[in-house]
């Protein structure tokens, strides 16, 4: 009989032949929440053992047939169970003799009927504690291991004279030598002679409390390497075992190509934000890993942003990084919504079967609106400052891609308003070694609200302050500013449907209040570009996926509205309503131009603004352009 509760899967049998014993025993362990198998013989008790492990089994001594002694015995002739803690149970008076064949046959206690429930259940608790504690250090002791045998860096662990106790296959392909050869190998052997006095004297510090050591080297067989020394230490234990790593130099420089080659050098012109990014790799530039950035110019004037984080170092990790920028990059220029995008990205990374655990983060800003849409995939949050210094978190995060092959992710909605910054970034940037997560939060949030200002200084202090050159992993860093001008020139790029022309009308009604337009005068220019935007719809086919681009221009006091299609033009004279809309437009503005093409058409509206000195129009000083994107050499 069974009785499940434990999520940890720890169990107690129970073994007694009178069932009524067993009800009494079931009821003294149930408040534990174990897992409950009940035997009710010797022999029943030796299959549940060969079939399961056990916490603790509680044992009749006196059953007919197989007695607890012989079943004891029994137990702990198996290899398997014979660490698992016996309690002896017995209604008769034991004397000396026997309660010492008890403990002979391996029971760690002896207990007579009646017994004392609340004695005999926190016996049993000790032991499924204990029994949790060794499957927990089990499991950790397993990932450490396969994370050791995984690694793409040759790794030896070694004791303070630097002979390799352990090695993994990533040292034996770098070195040539198999593992046979490797295992009692001085470390130093392994590198060219010139180098290996610098080994020596970074184990010798190592030995006497120093921190972890990298610098450059070669191998014996000339390949050159980063060498790393990190000292293994218990908590409290002066250092006993070092760990080496040698990375193959020719793979950081092969990574720190294509991540150069992969991520954005510029960064887009959006009317009405500004942005700066950065990003580096880790342990002073010899730690290439899979963070990317991207900035994209979305239709209806809209700035997608994602950052995302592949886990790992080196080329798998930067491969792996491009491709799943491309991806995403595209599914947001078919016009994904935020949800739908990253839901998109789980199932793709799900697909390739990756092992390299992804975070990502995806926001779009709208500029007409201030809004900001966040969908998150196990990703550091991202925070809100606005000019006054006060922080938001915007909290709320799913899991990283590909852990679960459907998982419903959910949007976040924050609001970037003028001279708001919007914050970025990945974990490298506020994890340090030593230190909890919650003092690298507290530090951005501090660096970020010390002072707004442009986004590319509020980048550079990010950056000083979190010391992002001393960092262990990659740092990203990616910051949004809300402008408070849209500027003297905004370009849009806005999808061929009518629900971006809500968006047109209140960016460009913000744009010409900024010009110093009067009420009269942005209305009327609003309608004209609005019927130049449904000239581009009504009389052009064939646009696919391509946009409509619109360009707002202040000009010496003039107001230039470009409307550019890239559809197939339709001729046919039989629509009644052709030529009424030129002429519309031709009433709202002081000169109108119609370039037609059998790829798209052009057409340009100006008027000159009555500007009056109550009413300043903005200057080319209000320019923004498109930003450069920093990548730190690697």
């Amino acid at each position: 009989m069974h009785e499940v509760h434990d999520d940890d899967g720890a169990r107690v049998l129970l073994v007694d032949d009178r069932r009524e014993n067993r009800i009494a025993l079931r009821a003294v362990v149930a408040p534990l929440g174990l897992e409950i198998v009940e035997a009710d013989s010797g022999e029943q008790a030796l299959r549940e053992v060969l079939a399961q492990d056990f916490a603790v089994i509680l044992l009749d001594v006196q059953m007919p047939g197989m007695d607890g002694l012989e079943t004891a015995a029994l137990i702990k002739r198996r290899e398997r169970s014979r660490d698992v803690p016996i309690i002896f149970l017995t209604a008769a008076e034991a004397d000396v003799a026997q309660v010492f064949a008890g403990y002979e046959a391996g029971a760690v206690d002896y207990l007579l009927k009646p017994f004392d429930p609340l004695v005999l259940r926190s016996k049993v608790q000790v032991f499924a504690d204990l029994e949790r504690q060794r499957r927990q250090l089990a499991r950790s002791d397993e990932l450490v291991r396969n994370a050791f045998a995984a690694a793409p860096t040759g790794m030896a662990l070694a004791d303070l004279d630097g002979v390799a106790l352990r090695v993994n296959p990533a040292l034996e392909r770098l070195t040539g030598r198999h593992g046979p050869g490797l295992l009692g190998t001085p470390v130093r052997d392994l590198l060219r002679e010139r180098d290996r006095e610098g080994l020596d004297a970074r184990l010798a510090a190592l030995a006497d409390g120093g921190d972890e050591a990298t610098w450059g080297a070669y191998t014996a067989t000339g390949v050159p390497v980063t060498v790393t020394l990190a000292p293994v230490r218990e908590a409290g234990q002066p250092t006993r075992q070092v760990l080496v790593q040698l990375a193959d130099e020719r793979d950081r420089r092969i990574a720190t190509t294509l991540q150069r080659a992969l991520l954005p050098d510029r960064l887009p012109a959006v009317p009405g934000l500004s942005l700066a990014a950065h990003i580096s790799p880790g342990g002073g530039g010899t730690r290439v890993g899979g963070d990317w950035y991207d900035a994209i110019a979305l239709p209806g004037g809209r700035l997608g942003v994602v950052v995302g984080d592949v886990a790992g170092h080196g080329i798998d990790a930067a491969a792996r990084m491009g491709e799943l920028r491309s991806v995403a990059r595209a599914y947001a220029l078919e016009g994904h919504e935020p949800v739908d995008l990253v839901e998109r990205m789980n199932g793709y990374h799900a697909a390739l079967g990756a092992d390299l655990m992804t975070t990502m983060l995806f926001a779009v800003v709208e500029i007409d609106t201030g809004v900001v849409r966040v969908v998150n995939a196990g990703h550091p949050p991202p925070l809100l400052v606005a000019p006054d210094g006060t922080t938001q978190v915007v909290e709320g995060a799913g899991p990283p891609l590909g852990v679960l092959e459907t998982w419903r992710y959910e949007e976040r909605v924050a609001h970037l308003g003028p001279e708001h910054l919007a914050v970025l970034y990945t974990d490298g940037l506020v994890e340090r070694r030593g230190e909890r997560l919650d003092e690298g939060l507290a530090r951005l949030r501090a660096a970020a609200s010390a002072g707004v200002g442009e986004a590319g200084h509020a980048c550079d202090r990010i950056l000083s302050a979190l010391d992002a050159e001393g960092a262990d992993d990659d740092v990203t860093l990616v910051v949004v500013r809300g402008e408070a001008k849209l500027g003297p020139v905004a370009r849009l790029s806005l999808a061929p449907d009518g629900g971006s022309l809500a968006a047109l009308r209140r960016v460009m009604h913000r744009w010409l209040a900024e010009c110093g337009a009067d009420e009269d005068e942005a209305r009327e220019l609003v309608l004209a570009a609005n019927e130049a935007f449904q000239n581009a719809l009504e009389h052009g086919t064939g646009f696919a996926r391509t946009t409509i681009a619109v360009e707002l221009e202040l000009h010496e006091g003039e107001a230039r509205i470009t409307v550019r299609d890239a559809g197939r033009r339709d001729r046919s004279p039989s629509d009644p309503d052709r030529g009424r809309g030129i002429e519309l437009m031709r009433g709202l503005a002081d000169e109108v131009s119609l370039e037609l093409a059998p790829h798209g058409s052009v057409v340009r509206l100006r008027r000159a603004l009555r500007v009056g000195p109550d009413r300043p129009a903005i200057s080319e000083a209000g320019r923004v352009a498109g930003d450069e994107a920093r990548v730190a050499p690697g």
